[in-house]
Formats: C-alpha cells, sequence, structure tokens
C-alpha cells in the first residue's frame, strides 16, 4: 500500500486506475480462453464417457471419466424412521449436519439406505487426467 502512495506521488499515476486497466485487459483476454477451455473439455468428456478412457504416452497422461454422486434424503422418512435424527432436518435435510452424525455414529449409512431415506444421484462426470507414474519435471 505505501509503494503504490509513492508511485502514485512520484509519476502522477493512480495506480488503482492503471492496476484496473491491467485487469479488465487479463479479463478480456483470458474470458474467451476459459470458455474455450470449458468447451474442449466437455467434448472430451463426452468422447471418454462414450469411448472409454485412453492412456497417452507421449504425453504421459492418463485420461478417464470419474462419476461424482450426490446424496439426497427423504426429510419426511428420515423424520419417521429416526426421530433422534430431527436436530438434521430443517425445511430440507442439512446434509453437513447429517454427515456430523454419521461422524458421531448416531445411524450409519447402511442404516439409512435399508430404510430407504438415503438417495445417491449423478452430481456430475469428471474429466481427469492424471500424469502417469510420478510428477513430470
Amino acid at each position: 500500500m505505501v509503494k503504490e502512495q509513492i508511485l502514485e506521488r512520484s509519476t502522477g499515476i493512480d495506480v488503482g486506475t492503471a492496476l484496473l486497466d491491467e485487469y479488465m485487459e487479463l479479463k478480456g483476454e483470458l474470458g474467451p480462453l476459459e470458455k474455450r477451455m470449458r468447451e474442449v473439455r466437455d467434448r472430451l468428456r463426452d468422447l471418454v464417457t462414450e469411448h472409454g478412457h485412453f492412456v497417452d504416452e507421449a504425453r504421459g497422461v492418463a485420461v478417464h471419466v470419474e462419476a461424482r454422486f450426490r446424496k439426497e434424503y427423504d426429510a419426511e422418512r428420515l423424520l419417521a424412521v429416526f426421530p433422534r435424527l430431527a436436530g438434521c432436518v430443517r425445511s430440507a435435510v442439512d446434509t453437513d449436519q447429517l454427515e456430523a452424525c454419521l461422524t458421531a455414529g448416531m445411524v450409519t449409512e447402511t442404516e439409512l439406505e435399508r430404510s430407504g431415506v438415503l438417495t445417491r444421484s449423478l452430481h456430475s462426470r469428471a474429466l481427469i487426467v492424471k500424469p502417469l507414474g510420478g510428477p513430470r519435471p
């Protein structure tokens, strides 16, 4: 902060404005690149989903798709079957609090699944590009 004030006084340049200009310029340059990268990643993920994983030895990477699941709970059934977990349920199940209850051993995931309270739904598919072996120089 002090360096910027000294620079501003000695040069007459408003450092805040200069930094904002640079930020806006970089954002303008990176925005289209980030959009293109998302598009390419999505297309590659779809390709790997359809045709399977592969290894590119020239680049030293393995490419596969990993499913990411989200847990969902039936709040009414949860309360009916496990009333001791009422603190975990608000207008919707507080999954963080319920995870804490699971960690504390108040109930197990097996019990929740067996009673039909826990369901899992596909949240996303993540494209994973991992180096083969150890880190590459």
